[in-house]
């Protein structure tokens, strides 16, 4: 039908410049075909865009290893790098001329010195006009992050940035850039929806393959089903900040366990999987929190299976803990932990006497109801977890943990999930460290792989002094991806005993990354970046797990490490 209506059209504006040329009645049908043209300019909007990274092509006149490409990456730990103020530049190929409207450019140590540059754009490499001249007055010098620089609007195909080196320094050193271009597009096929919004299936601004039928569901209307594998429904949707998102999506299916993707822009963000209703029309409502990013973008469920029929769709903002259970309990403050195990402990604690008088646990019954004063507890906002030095452990480990191992959603069995594929698993906790064991190492947040192979995929650890409870430590990253793939731990970054730490822990096509968060939960800063590691059946940890003191006994009351936990989330 959308075919045969756009021939149509094609056809009536052939026949009206059919009609002009013969000039059957010439003044009425001019006036029509203004009327069509000025509907057209009108229809057409002007929208800012930032590129993507795989439109854009990088070359520089040097570097020093570290290699254009990085600042194109998305990591502000990774950087382009040249020497000299003599304008060592970094060149941009746009793919074809396009309206560039303003550039962002994230500074190595921007925050602690100034950058000298310039700004140039052309059509060719050799045509290259100035758009912004930095070269005396430079960055602000007050941020590491993406830095705005306003243009005047300017077509061309090359950005080039222009370096005369910094306000310490002979060297010009990128983290990121992004080129903000202005275009004339159409409007989208159908309405943009403002997010968090319910959307009717049907209400979809382009398809594949799908047929709509009356539904009996409640509200009545109807729903979009005779889904085969490879349809898909697209939704044009606005989302007004980067976050967590609740998603609602009312379905059913006569026999078939009901598969699909949901992807923004291209990239998959999360998977459904929902057991059969046994019926095409017995509706049922399943859920999954998702990460959106911040403006207007394609929304598309891509069946990965056939046989299930969609209503709606809900977008709803994601609360914090979206099931506080009892808030009372220890894991009622982390929201009920149905989907994880504690390994703790068993007996009564008699620090000095043979593994401190306890038997190690490896699953710790009715946790929803259990505190322990020495190794699992609460003050009400936060859930402790406790382990001193000389505790009995597990058989693959001689630390002591009192330590939440991740499982399947429903918590009936060990969850094993693969880091090598495109589906993002991530992992959010805040957390903060209270006090350190006689080695002045505690390990809070693990990616755990099953096999010997990669054992701890990553460990988000501490280290200090011994029995250190006040002041700064270090941030260390440990386990396969540094100890193995880098030759040792390494060290990024300085934390305080007792501060408040929002962290996400990511593993996505093998690569492990570590982020602070801001308060909104907004990715603000990258904190690690592994190289490729291939691990395939991987769980997360998250508590105090004791480092370097296998085979020790405490050396007294104050020998042992105190971390707590007062939001804990995972999502895949």
């Amino acid at each position: 039908m959308k075919n045969r209506c756009i021939k149509s059209i094609s056809f009536f504006h052939f026949f009206v410049v059919i009609n002009l040329i013969l000039n059957v009645s010439c003044s009425k049908e001019l006036e029509n075909l203004e009327d069509v043209t000025q509907e057209q300019e009108i229809n057409f909007v002007i929208s800012q865009r930032v590129l993507n990274a795989n439109e854009i092509s990088v070359t520089a006149n040097g570097d020093d290893g570290n290699k254009p490409i990085n600042t194109l990456d998305g990591d502000l730990n990774t950087r382009w790098s040249s020497k000299g103020r003599t304008g060592k530049y970094i060149t941009y190929d746009l793919g074809e001329t396009r309206k560039v409207d303003e550039i962002k450019i994230a500074w190595f140590k921007g925050n602690e010195r100034v950058s000298y540059f310039q700004v140039a754009i052309g059509n060719s490499t050799s045509s290259f006009q100035t758009v912004l001249n930095r070269k005396t007055t430079g960055s602000s010098g007050s941020t590491a992050n993406l830095e705005k620089y306003e243009l005047p609007d300017t077509e061309g195909r090359y950005v080039r940035i222009r370096g005369f080196g910094n306000s310490s320094n002979d060297w010009n050193s990128i983290t990121e850039v992004q080129i903000i271009t202005t275009e004339q597009v159409p409007p989208p096929s159908g309405n943009v929806v403002a997010v968090p919004a319910k959307i009717e299936a049907e209400n979809y601004t382009n398809q594949q393959g799908t047929r709509t039928e009356n539904t009996s569901d409640t509200g009545g209307g109807i729903n979009v089903g005779y889904i085969d594998t490879g349809d898909y429904l697209e939704y044009e949707i606005d989302v007004p900040e980067t976050r967590d998102y609740n998603f609602e999506f009312r379905v059913a299916s006569l026999n078939k366990t009901i598969r699909f993707d949901v992807l923004s822009n291209g990239n998959t963000v999360s998977s459904i999987s929902k057991e059969s209703t046994f019926g095409w029309q017995n509706w049922i409502t399943t859920k999954k929190t998702i990460r959106l990013n911040q403006g207007r973008q394609t929304l598309k469920l891509l069946a990965t299976d056939g046989g299930w029929n969609i209503n709606w769709l809900e977008v709803k903002e994601a609360t914090s803990n979206p099931n506080p259970g009892n808030s009372g309990t220890p894991a009622g403050v982390l929201g009920g932990l149905v989907n994880w195990k504690l390994n703790g402990y068993s007996g009564n604690f008699n620090l000095g006497a043979s593994n401190n008088g306890l038997t190690y646990v490896d699953k710790t019954p009715n946790l929803q109801s259990f505190s322990n004063p020495n190794w699992f507890y609460t003050d009400g906002t936060w859930t402790f977890f406790k382990a001193y030095t000389g505790n009995p452990t597990s058989s693959g480990s001689g630390n002591p943990r009192s330590e939440l191992r991740e499982l399947t959603a429903n918590g009936n069995d060990n969850i094993y999930w693969d880091g090598t594929t495109s589906k993002e698993h991530r992992m959010i906790w805040k957390v903060r460290v209270d006090h350190l064991p006689q080695s002045g190492k505690v390990c809070f947040g693990q990616i755990h792989d099953k096999t010997d192979t990669f054992d701890d995929v990553i460990r988000v650890q501490c280290q200090g002094d011994p029995y250190q409870s006040s002041g700064d430590i270090k941030l260390r990253i440990n386990g396969y991806v540094t100890e193995v793939l880098e030759g040792g731990g390494k060290t990024v970054g300085t934390i305080t005993l007792g501060e408040e730490l929002y962290y996400e822990l990511t593993y996505q096509n093998s690569i492990v990354k570590l982020y602070e968060l801001n308060a909104s939960g907004n990715r603000v800063k990258t904190i690690y970046t592994s190289k490729a590691a291939p691990a395939k059946e991987n769980y997360f940890k998250a508590g105090c797990y004791l480092q370097s003191v296998k085979g020790k006994k405490a050396t007294g009351s104050n020998d042992f490490g105190l971390v707590g936990i007062k939001e804990l989330k995972v999502f895949h």
